[in-house]
């Protein structure tokens, strides 16, 4: 009985079907530029159109929040450094802040959009600490993270009843 060649069931498992890929905390958005300006995400472009239609006054990524402050730890941290098996001492090494900036605000400060087609493992945490900075702040506007662009026409769809744009 002949042999399989191995190499023409390669990505096969037992029952003939391919495996899945693992998928990778990597992001590939496609960048897109509409009117000068370069846009991180299709779903990006599409939201900034979308608000320009309906007319609303906003303005696109106009300030970073620092939702931590950069720190120096003043003790010996010894951590990994790149891919680098051995570890490094980061004695006395500033820390650096976490900041955030939101896609889209209002230019009154009441609405804010953060675009998010597929979201990192970071953006939680940093969303939740946004949220967290506003409050203790006192500053409460309304948040919208759409996925797609059925929830960006949403959005929209509110910001106009809400906010009589």
């Amino acid at each position: 009985m002949p042999r399989k060649n191995k190499a023409s069931n390669k990505g096969m498992n037992k029952r003939g079907f391919t495996r899945k890929k693992k998928s990778t905390s990597k992001i590939n958005a496609t960048k897109k530029l509409v009117d000068g300006i370069q846009f991180k995400s299709s779903l990006e472009a599409f939201t900034y159109r979308k608000l320009k239609e309906a007319k609303i006054q906003f303005e696109y990524e106009p300030e970073s929040y620092t939702i931590l402050e950069g720190f120096v730890y003043p003790e010996q941290t010894w951590e990994s450094v790149g891919k680098r098996a051995d570890l490094e001492n980061k004695e006395l090494k500033k820390v650096l802040p976490i900041t955030y900036t939101p896609d889209f605000v209002a230019k009154d400060r009441s609405w804010y959009i953060e675009c998010k087609g597929f979201a990192n493992e970071r953006f939680p945490y940093v969303w939740k600490m946004f949220k967290k900075k506003m409050a203790a702040e006192n500053i409460i506007p309304a948040l919208f993270v759409p996925k797609n662009q059925k929830q960006v026409l949403f959005c929209i769809e509110q910001i106009k009843k809400t906010f009589n744009c």
